[in-house]
């Protein structure tokens, strides 16, 4: 959401009857861009470990937000259980970045992938891949490849 802009926007878009979940460690969001979010989607679901996350802040301003704070680190298998049990989520798009996404594959927490090729090409040392996080580094480790 910070790499498209979320932060700066101002212009608010008409109201989607789609929901939101996010995973923001950093944070990356700023106040200004949960607020965005917040009267734009039905319902923002924030996933952190930062117990100084700005959506602390707005939690009571709006009541389409709504924050899972893990202490000890986001284990995304006990996310989806949460997500599942506290909010009744069935199904999940994941649209993330190459660490999140390395994540969920060695996780084996991915059932289908789609991927959407947009007819740009953009590189550079600094750009994150398909899927990022540590690299695949000895033949034991090959059984974490997948399909």
């Amino acid at each position: 959401m910070e790499k498209i802009g979320v932060n700066d926007r101002k212009d608010h878009k008409d109201k989607m009857a789609v929901s939101f979940v996010i995973v923001d460690r950093k944070p990356h969001l700023h106040a200004s861009g949960i607020e965005y979010l917040c009267n734009w989607v039905n319902k923002l679901i924030l996933v952190t470990d930062n117990k100084e996350h700005p959506a602390f802040d707005l939690q009571n301003r709006f009541k389409n937000l709504f924050i899972l704070y893990y202490i000890d680190g986001i284990i995304l298998s006990k996310m989806l259980a949460d997500l599942k049990e506290s909010y009744h989520i069935e199904r999940l798009t994941i649209q993330s970045g190459g660490t999140l996404n390395c994540e969920f594959l060695r996780e084996n927490l991915i059932d289908y992938v789609n991927v959407v090729i947009a007819p740009l090409l953009v590189g550079g040392r600094e750009t994150n891949t398909l899927i990022d996080g540590e690299s695949i580094t000895k033949q034991e480790e090959l059984d974490k490849l997948k399909p």
